[in-house]
């Protein structure tokens, strides 16, 4: 059984969470608090827990004081982020500890699920902040478009964006390149994946802002909604990552 304490100001949060793991056997939300001090208090007392579960926007200690008292006392518990606040002054600061995860609370319950048996499963922090960090904010983008994440374009169009991020030679290189790496690591097939991500797209395209389309695709987007290739589409979402990601690293340096 994995213990959990979560910190959150928003009670409804704390009921949310802990009524969906009231059905799962192998995770228990043990204690819950609005009170960042009290949960710090707790956690010094008691050293059962084997995750924290914490918002951003916690009181009376802030996060990041909150964050910095379990150093100072020693607590090393997994600790995943989970919160809709989302700035790079907060992320800068959260780079001094060791996070396991920054979730979205727009996300599934069973990703957050996931996650919590992952970070338990961490024996060193193999990931980094930063990786979780665009993991995040790639998804929240094409949430944003109105893609649903249980379609398996979603992940593929995700996937594709981060590997872009890390190799820009998959940009000129999509079919011959990205679409069998993607297809690789999901024991498929490239004509799948082409027809999966034709398929998100379009479903984007029908109930998606247009507004941010517009913003994001420009001369992609017409008055007949003239939807983009898999290529731009893909190509174009990756660049608009890459130029957040590098006002990000810009902002952290100046700090």
């Amino acid at each position: 059984m994995i213990n959990v304490l979560m910190v959150d100001n928003n009670t409804s949060t704390i009921k949310e969470v802990k009524q969906y793991f009231s059905s799962q056997k192998n995770i228990c939300i043990t204690g819950s608090y609005t009170n960042s001090k009290d949960a710090l208090e707790e956690l010094i007392k008691n050293d059962s827990y084997d995750v924290i579960l914490m918002d951003l926007l916690i009181s009376p200690l802030d996060s990041i004081s909150f964050l910095a008292s379990l150093k100072e006392h020693n607590i090393n518990k997994k600790i995943i982020v989970y919160s809709n606040y989302n700035n790079y002054t907060m992320v800068n600061s959260l780079l001094d500890y060791d996070i396991s995860f920054y979730l979205l609370k727009s996300i599934d319950m069973n990703v957050l699920k996931e996650r919590i048996i992952d970070a338990t499963n961490i024996k060193y922090q193999q990931y980094e902040f930063k990786d979780n960090y665009l993991v995040n904010k790639v998804s929240k983008l094409l949430h944003d478009l109105g893609m649903p994440s249980h379609i398996k374009g979603y992940q593929y169009i995700r996937d594709s964006i981060l590997l872009m991020n890390e190799d820009k030679e998959y940009i000129g290189a999509i079919t011959k390149k990205l679409y069998p790496e993607i297809a690789k690591k999901y024991q498929t097939t490239s004509s799948r994946v082409e027809r999966a991500i034709r398929h998100a797209i379009e479903v984007s395209w029908n109930r998606g802002d247009y507004d941010l389309m517009d913003e994001i695709f420009g001369h992609s987007v017409d008055f007949d909604r003239a939807k983009p290739t898999n290529s731009e589409f893909i190509a174009t979402l990756a660049d608009k990552i890459e130029l957040d990601e590098n006002k990000f690293i810009k902002y952290k340096n100046y700090n």
